[in-house]
């Protein structure tokens, strides 16, 4: 059932290093549910309260600014109208709450996906779970869903660089950067990287590779960029490879 995401202060309990706990207005709101740390909306979407760092905040982020959105948990239930954003240094969901004006990160073991609407076009991230030495439930950008999946993990992490002094003067010798792994995705294969070169998509079918390059030739696919990923990836399932 699809529910307007509606944010309403119930009660502030003075807790512990200032965190605070709230709830939608509900006769049947589950008390006990709710941990010191928790944010609740609606008696459904809950999370932790996120302070923003005080450097470089924008940059722990893949999005500027806050973005309209939606939000599927894993009992189907759906809300709409949210106000988030992808914080890529750490793999969270953030989302903002007008009426406290303060920001949760949603617990990820209840979201099953979420969209970010932008102007032209619209982000849908899939929760999946990533086997692998530091693995676990990561969010994946869904670039493109058909017989397999094309997939983007986006993070944030700091770049060594040369010593500099930053806005308040102190020095520092790294800087935050984005990067992007690419995936193609199958519940039956699991992951396999994929980089932004013709030859890795070659290589997924070595004993096709011909007709791999000559399929990529008539469709003018060579700099292959992340649009032309998905257009690689179109053409590929259209011509039976996936199967």
């Amino acid at each position: 059932m699809k529910r307007k995401a509606l944010f309403k202060l119930l009660v502030v309990l003075p807790v512990a290093f200032l965190t605070v706990s709230v709830g939608a207005q509900d006769s049947n709101f589950n008390w006990d549910a709710l941990g010191e740390n928790s944010n609740r909306l609606e008696g459904k979407l809950t999370g932790t309260i996120y302070y923003l760092p005080p450097l470089e905040t924008s940059k722990h982020f893949f999005y500027e600014g806050w973005k309209e959105g939606t939000v599927l948990l894993e009992d189907a239930d759906i809300f709409t109208g949210l106000r988030l954003s992808y914080l890529a240094r750490g793999d969270e969901l953030v989302i903002y709450n007008p009426n406290l004006r303060q920001l949760f990160i949603a617990d990820k073991e209840k979201v099953k996906s979420f969209t970010v609407q932008l102007l032209h076009e619209e982000h849908k991230f899939v929760k999946l779970y990533y086997d692998a030495i530091f693995g676990g439930h990561r969010y994946f950008q869904l670039l493109y869903d058909g017989t397999r999946k094309f997939l983007a993990y986006h993070y944030v992490y700091e770049e060594k660089i040369s010593v500099y002094r930053d806005e308040q003067g102190k020095l520092r010798d790294t800087r935050l950067k984005l990067k992007t792994n690419y995936y193609l995705y199958s519940s039956d294969t699991g992951f396999k990287n994929l980089q932004t070169k013709r030859r890795s998509f070659v290589r997924l079918f070595p004993e096709n590779k011909r007709e791999v390059r000559r399929i990529f030739r008539r469709n003018k696919l060579r700099i292959f960029n992340e649009s032309e990923m998905v257009r690689a990836f179109q053409v590929l399932d259209d011509a039976g490879f996936f199967d």
